[in-house]
């Protein structure tokens, strides 16, 4: 029987939006200290976090209470800069996922950066079973005043003062990742470099999981503002003011762009029965 873990989540955005959300330098330092600032305001650890330029992936440790909060300030903080930022949070079940999701994490820069992962800029590094060496150019929080670390980070929050910030203004990973927990997952190196050579299939397999639980995340609430956000762009009208013609082809577009899937939630939330969605082709 396979060994359970207990409060472990991959909390993630969206990877097939058509837009870039976290295109530039500075939008990627944002969204990586409001993951570290949200982190620290829920009480949750973060145990691995890659941010690329359309989505970004993290696993977190802490009660379904903590990371549901979590999840709702980072929301909030993203969308002081962003638009329509959705997240999926699924539980991990065993040690053996919670091993294959942390690789899955920290390896999702391959598809775009053809470097090892703990090179990625925008990943946790190589912050795993190695030594912490302060680096000069850095700095501890602490030395900053409020004023300046409102300007800097966007929160009246008092930040741990123990803290290091590189020169980009960016939160250094060992000052919020928990690699202590990610070192017990996997007890030693040699098991920790077995996991990073994942099969293609196993790979290709994962995404598609993954993929299919942010579908089956999204609530018949969100979905509903996407839909009226659509029918306005394409007729100038709400949902309630269309006919089923016109809520069908917003349907055809939510699940085309990987928005929804050819569910009962996307039915309801667009006024459509179950069955009106078997029409599309």
């Amino acid at each position: 029987m396979e060994e359970e873990v207990k409060d472990i989540w991959h909390v993630y955005s969206d990877g097939t939006r058509a837009d870039i959300p976290f295109d530039t330098t500075e939008d990627k330092v944002y969204t990586w200290n409001s993951v570290a600032i949200s982190a620290e305001t829920a009480g949750v650890k973060v145990l691995v976090l890659t941010i690329n330029d359309t989505h970004l992936h993290c696993l977190t440790k802490g009660d379904t209470e903590r990371v549901a909060h979590f999840k709702k300030v980072l929301r909030q903080r993203l969308a002081n800069r962003f638009t329509r930022i959705h997240f999926a949070c699924n539980p991990v079940r065993t040690r053996k996922e919670a091993m294959a999701k942390f690789m899955y994490v920290y390896r999702n820069c391959l598809d775009f950066y053809k470097k090892l992962p703990g090179e990625y800029p925008w990943g946790s590094g190589n912050i795993y079973f190695s030594e912490h060496k302060p680096n000069p150019a850095d700095h501890r929080i602490g030395d900053y005043s409020l004023r300046e670390q409102y300007r800097m980070f966007r929160t009246k929050m008092k930040l741990p003062e123990g803290w290091m910030v590189d020169t980009y203004g960016r939160i250094l990973s060992d000052s919020f990742i928990d690699y202590v927990s990610v070192e017990q997952l996997f007890v030693s190196v040699r098991s920790f470099i077995a996991f990073l050579y994942v099969r293609r299939e196993d790979e290709v397999a994962l995404k598609r999981e993954i993929h299919r639980n942010y579908l089956e995340s999204r609530s018949v609430q969100d979905l509903r503002r996407i839909g009226n956000e659509y029918c306005v762009q394409a007729c100038g009208k709400t949902l309630v003011k269309v006919n089923v013609r016109v809520r069908l082809a917003i349907a055809a577009t939510m699940i085309r762009e990987g928005i929804a899937g050819r569910s009962a939630s996307l039915a309801k939330a667009l006024l459509l029965k179950p069955d009106d969605l078997t029409l599309l082709i």
